[in-house]
């Protein structure tokens, strides 16, 4: 479950696109799952089960919610390259900034052995219509140990390539995925747009709100470690 909800804020990146239609609004998302492992299916009522998107000129915002647990935010500032995640867990609130390097390190990280891997990107003349947009679709094919995966995502024009242009797999997709999946180990999320408003942002949901502890990576590391083991056994 970790895993699969890093892998999704990864995601959270921003660019400029010239056949943008929409600069500023809110995108809902409906999130499903398949294949899950034994002791994951037991956990998937505290899986998170939506999210919302953000995005105003360089600046995006990603939430996702966790039952019984808080809540976590992604935001993304283009222009300084600086991503900050906001996490609300059991009453606590932490607030991690990392540059695009570091960033980039960690998903290194979670695809340590993307040497062995080799990924391509296919464009089909497929279309269809997700929240009144225009979708076109994509596959992306994974092939590892001679085994070969696909995966097909839809997204739009209408949007800056938020969620595509800073993933080094996805950069072959110039536009915003409004329907994909994000697989993990043999499990997969599906994520799929349900609501998009163009609607004005507040600038206050691109920063860091009062209250929040800002921490680097070890400093997280140990207070999580803490909450979940308070007598430190």
């Amino acid at each position: 479950m970790k895993h699969i909800a890093t892998l999704f804020f990864l995601l959270a990146f921003a660019s400029v696109n010239a056949q943008i239609s929409l600069t500023e609004g809110k995108v809902f998302y409906d999130i499903s799952y398949q294949n899950l492992a034994p002791e994951m299916k037991r956990n998937e009522h505290m899986m998170p089960h939506d999210a919302s998107f953000y995005f105003s000129g360089n600046k995006t915002r990603l939430e996702m919610g966790v039952a019984g647990m808080g809540k976590n935010s992604t935001l993304y500032d283009r222009l300084k390259k600086e991503t900050i995640v906001l996490l609300y867990l059991k009453g606590k609130k932490f607030a991690l900034v990392q540059s695009d390097s570091s960033m980039a390190a960690i998903r290194n990280q979670l695809l340590a052995d993307s040497s062995q891997k080799t990924f391509s990107i296919e464009i089909t003349n497929e279309y269809k219509i997700i929240c009144e947009h225009k979708c076109r679709k994509a596959i992306v094919h994974q092939m590892a140990l001679g085994i070969t995966r696909s995966n097909e995502c839809w997204y739009t024009t209408d949007i800056a390539p938020y969620n595509t242009e800073n993933d080094p797999i996805l950069k072959g997709i110039n536009g915003f995925m409004l329907e994909y999946s994000i697989a993990n180990n043999g499990s997969s999320m599906h994520m799929k747009a349900k609501m998009i408003l163009p609607v004005a942002i507040d600038k206050s949901m691109f920063e860091i709100p009062i209250g929040y502890q800002v921490v680097n990576e070890k400093e997280l590391t140990l207070l999580l470690k803490a909450m979940q083991d308070p007598l430190g056994q």
